[in-house]
Order: C-alpha cells, then sequence, then structure tokens
C-alpha cells in the first residue's frame, strides 16, 4: 500500500474543532477515514494519548485491515496538530512528505501511510505512522551529569551525528520535499530564519523584546553563507529520538523541517539546553569531535566559527518558542502546564542568549 492523502471528509465525520480529550469520537472518525484510505473494514482498537512532545498531539493505536485479500495488522501512531498549539495553525504535509521520502535513506523514520490538512476531517492535520519501539532518552539529569555511561555515549552518538549526516546528504531536488518552505539562496538562508523567527516573536508576545531584537540585529550583521541547502531537522538533538538496547530505532518530531543550511541543525545540536553542565554536545562528543565525524561522514568540512553561530541562532530560536508557549497557554487556550512552565524558563533563556552571543563573537 502506497502513503497517500485524504483531502475529503470521510463518510461520519463531524464538523468542529479538535477536542483531544474526545478520543471516541477522534477513533471513529479515523476509523472512517482509514477505511475511505484502504478501501477495506477496519477495526481499531482504543486510542492511548502519549503525553510526549510539546507540540502535537499524539496517539497509539492497534488497527487491522484487508489489503490485496490479506489482512493487516499493525500498531500505529495518530499525530495531531492542534489549532492552539505553539506552532499552530499546523500543516501535517512538510513532516509527512518528508518522512515518506526518508523511508528509503538511511535515516531511521517511522513509515507513514496517510496524512490530511483538511481540518474538516479531524478539525485539525494530522497523519498516520508506524509506532516504532524504543524509548526517548533525556536531555535533563537531576544533577546535571551524564545522560549516559560511556560505552552507551559512544555507541548511541556515533548513530546520532550518523544519522544527521546521512539526512543532510540526501539528495531531495526531484522529490516532493523540495516543495516544502525553506530556503534555497545560500546567501539568505540565515536571514530569512531570523526574520521568520522575529515574525513569530511579533505575533506571540504583546512587548517588544529588547535582547530578542538586538540578538536579530548581531544574527543578520553576521549571517554566514551556506555551503550547500539541505534538509533540515529543525529540532535534532537528544530527546527526539527513540532507542532500544544501544540501537537507535527512529528519528522523531520533524514538525519543523525545512530546507536550508545543515549547520543550523549542528548548532542546534550544541545548545546548553541540551546539554546542561556537560562537555559533550546533546551529552555525545565535545564539539570539535561532533565537527569531525560529522565532516568525515558528509564529506564537508564545517568551521567551529559557522557551528557558533547557528548555536547562537538556535538559542534564539529556543527563547522565542518559550515566548510561544507562553502564548498559547496564556492567550490561545492551550491548557498544557508546561507551556507555562516554559514560560517561567523566559529570563533564564534571554540570558543563555547573551552568554551564545558572547561565544560566537
Amino acid at each position: 500500500m502506497t502513503a497517500s492523502a485524504m483531502r475529503s471528509k470521510p463518510s461520519g465525520a463531524p464538523a468542529g474543532n479538535f477536542d483531544p480529550t474526545d478520543v471516541e469520537t477522534i477513533r471513529g472518525v479515523l476509523a472512517g477515514f482509514i477505511r475511505d484510505q484502504t478501501g477495506s473494514p477496519v477495526e481499531i482498537g482504543p486510542l492511548k494519548r502519549f503525553t510526549v512532545g510539546f507540540s502535537w498531539v499524539t496517539y497509539g493505536f492497534h488497527a487491522s485491515w484487508v489489503e490485496n485479500g490479506r489482512l493487516v495488522q499493525r500498531d500505529l501512531i495518530l499525530r495531531v496538530g492542534p489549532p492552539t498549539g505553539i506552532f499552530g495553525p499546523y500543516s501535517a504535509y512538510p513532516e509527512f512528505v518528508t518522512l515518506r521520502e526518508l523511508g528509503n535513506s538511511t535515516v531511521p523514520v517511522p513509515r507513514v501511510y496517510w496524512y490530511s490538512d483538511d481540518t474538516s476531517v479531524l478539525g485539525a492535520p494530522f497523519f498516520v505512522c508506524d509506532l516504532v519501539p524504543g524509548e526517548a532518552p533525556i536531555p535533563w539529569t537531576h544533577d546535571g551529569g551524564p545522560a549516559f555511561d560511556e560505552q552507551r555515549r559512544i555507541q548511541l552518538g556515533t548513530q546520532f551525528v550518523g544519522a544527521l549526516a546521512a539526512l543532510h546528504r540526501f539528495e531531495w531536488q526531484d522529490t516532493p520535499v523540495a516543495t516544502i518552505d525553506g530556503t534555497k539562496d545560500v546567501k539568505r538562508t540565515a536571514t530569512t530564519q531570523v526574520d521568520h523567527w522575529m515574525e513569530l516573536l511579533e505575533k506571540w508576545s504583546p512587548d517588544r523584546v529588547p535582547m530578542l531584537e538586538l540578538a536579530a540585529a548581531w544574527l543578520r550583521e553576521r549571517a554566514p553563507a551556506a555551503a550547500r541547502i539541505s534538509i533540515t531537522h529543525g529540532d535534532f538533538r537528544i530527546g527526539n529520538f527513540l532507542e532500544v538496547d544501544g540501537r537507535i530505532t527512529a528519528i522523531l518530531d520533524w514538525e519543523l523541517v525545512r530546507l536550508g543550511d545543515p549547520v543550523e541543525d549542528l548548532g542546534w545540536v550544541c545548545l546548553q539546553a541540551w546539554r546542561g553542565r556537560s562537555p559533550f554536545m546533546c551529552h555525545f562528543f565535545e564539539r570539535e569531535e561532533l565537527r569531525d565525524r560529522y565532516a568525515t561522514l558528509t564529506g564537508h568540512e564545517v568551521s567551529l566559527a559557522d557551528m557558533a553561530y547557528w548555536e547562537a541562532f538556535g538559542t534564539f530560536k529556543l527563547a522565542i518558542m518559550h515566548y510561544g508557549a507562553t502564548d498559547c497557554f496564556a492567550r490561545r487556550g492551550f491548557n498544557d502546564l508546561r507551556m507555562a512552565g516554559m514560560g517561567a524558563q523566559i529570563p533564564r533563556m534571554l540570558l543563555q542568549v547573551e552568554s551564545a552571543m558572547e561565544r560566537a563573537s
């Protein structure tokens, strides 16, 4: 069965907004959607909501249908972009089409099945993919110390950098990924991103933020040209992959995927937020070793200065995300206390922006 899109409203689908707590209605509509996609009767088990992730709403479920005369049974994931979420309004298309094209690459990603950006179906964009086994290691440790022992650090770190290099080597030009958002002008990759995030800040914050306006001017003045254009994940870090017994099974959370400078992802890996007091970027490798391993795998040399620039940009971007979290909790009715918690961290994030700029100067 080929991955496909459903843009019309399936039979029995209700009108109205997406309610993440109304799992029985979601389940019924989802069954009709999959039935329309497969042309087969469908059975869907109970939906289990996962609390992971700060953006899309995620449910797990078991489904069975008939395909080419054979019974198919899958453990699946439903990902829904809530209208009031931090990056709402969402589109499922960029994430879906990227995952579909990467399915034949060496980047470990979940297999995707269907998507829809028609909000009359569930009340929000969504897609369906495989439930991949594994646990997501997180960067925050109780004492700020190492997240891994030495063996796991090297084992997982090697795969982590390998997945990033494979993503950036992927030849997207003649695939549908060429239609997603991003910048193909190597001279404007950085400034376009700065402008994009400042537009979001203006949308999310009722007040001007002097430190972020200063940072935006600093970033525009020092913007490097990209050596090439690649798919950029946008949130490639510890916490956004699954692993089983030291093997990375899937890279997750592609909602910020776009075309741009691949060094942006390297800079994001280096953020203080993902390593605390550890000398290892994302608890894996020191900055120089990260650069060297990446260069060996991609055949592209990267300067520490460019990595430091994109680390400063990433810290700026993360700070603005915290304003988005505050906005969706305080003004959009997204009742997730983790969003409120992010709002409380804004002063700390602004200090990290200043520090990252100083290190890159």
